[in-house]
């Protein structure tokens, strides 16, 4: 079975907001709705027995409780087949963004997910080091969208704010969210780089990562699967297939779909 390692099934006022952004910018042709039982009951169709749930917070004041909205999202379709893992978020503008990633791990949170487009900073802000810090004692992978574009890329410069994060943290695993496209060489070159970094295969809205197979061989046992959903135009099931068709071994393919994920959050 599958694990889908970037989803945002998010409360609905904040899910009405995100896809008002999208139109504002000439997205509106999404491959699901917002509604969390329509994309979970799709997602098993196609194989996928896991998510992670990954919420963002775009200014201060709101992690807190949205991270309780999270874990509330999770318990509300603990019936369902596919395992929705709560993700959990903070804000460097707040007073006391490491205490506020304690709290929601406590709480059952699993993943951090930092935004740097959406929250206005950058991944090695000072006021951030005590939660990478944290994340590191605690085994908690840390998704990070290293890009600042509204369209959702990460240019090349970006990509070494993030760099510079996972250096000053090696024990901690940062996942660098889309595989830094359309930076993607750049990505490739700092995952060679830093051993405690992951990249994530979600694509740009309707862009899928360029993967080549020579990278997914060589570095397949820190490459995991996403999809965006449900904020993108391309469905699960159309992701899997372009893997699956790509020349990958099974092997390998085994470990960026299932494997590598689970041992994240084990």
């Amino acid at each position: 079975m599958i694990v889908d390692s970037h989803t945002h099934l998010l409360p609905d006022r904040l899910a009405a907001a995100i896809r008002r952004f999208f139109a504002d910018h000439g997205v509106n042709d999404f491959s699901y709705p917002t509604d969390h039982r329509t994309v979970l009951d799709r997602h098993h169709a196609d194989g996928i027995d896991t998510i992670w749930n990954l919420p963002y917070a775009h200014k201060a004041g709101m992690a807190r409780a949205l991270n309780e909205t999270m874990l509330e999202a999770s318990a509300a379709v603990a019936d369902h087949p596919v395992t929705v893992l709560p993700g959990c978020t903070v804000h460097p503008d707040d007073t006391d963004p490491g205490a506020d990633f304690d709290a929601a791990i406590d709480a059952g949170a699993k993943i951090l997910k930092l935004h740097c487009s959406v929250g206005d900073y950058e991944a090695d802000d000072p006021r951030l080091a005590p939660v990478l810090a944290s994340a590191g004692r605690r085994h908690v992978p840390v998704v990070i969208h290293a890009g600042h574009s509204p369209t959702g890329f990460t240019m090349e410069n970006e990509i070494a704010p993030i760099g510079r994060a996972a250096a000053a943290n090696p024990g901690t695993t940062i996942i660098l969210a889309h595989f830094g496209h359309e930076a993607f060489l750049q990505a490739v070159a700092l995952l060679d780089e830093q051993p405690n970094m992951v990249a994530d295969l979600t694509p740009v809205t309707g862009s899928p990562v360029p993967l080549t197979v020579e990278v997914a061989e060589r570095l397949g046992d820190r490459i995991i699967f996403g999809t965006d959903a449900p904020n993108t135009t391309k469905t699960a099931g159309e992701l899997l297939a372009g893997l699956r068709t790509l020349g990958i071994t099974a092997a390998t393919l085994d470990k960026i779909l299932s494997t590598n994920a689970r041992s994240l959050t084990a």
